[in-house]
């Protein structure tokens, strides 16, 4: 499975709730980086980075669009619902090796 279709099935299983399906797609030793307020915060590994999408608010929904396919990666103007917190939109890379998610980079636009 390629990047696009790794893609488009996690956000699919993320948005209809099912997030430890959606986990599934992540590779055992996923790094995550994610950029707040002019610092980064490094997630490294299934547990810690998978776990960042499973302590996230109910109802969380990622909406990607304007999606580049360049082989192994995956970006995307992403925008991030979160009940009860204004919308937000991030720039994502993910990173898609053999049909699983092994990095990825969300920094706010």
């Amino acid at each position: 499975m390629g990047a696009v279709e790794t893609m488009e099935q996690f956000f699919e299983l993320l948005n209809d709730g099912q997030r430890d399906d959606a986990l599934k797609l992540m590779d055992e030793k996923v790094e995550m980086r994610v950029h707040v307020l002019g610092s980064v915060r490094t997630l490294r590994g299934l547990e810690n980075a998978g776990g960042w999408f499973l302590r996230a608010d109910k109802g969380l929904k990622m909406i990607p669009g304007g999606v580049r396919d360049t082989g192994v990666n995956y970006e995307c103007d992403l925008l991030v619902l979160r009940p009860g917190a204004a919308s937000q939109h991030l720039d994502a890379t993910f990173r898609v090796e053999a049909g699983k998610i092994t990095a990825i980079n969300l920094t706010p636009r």
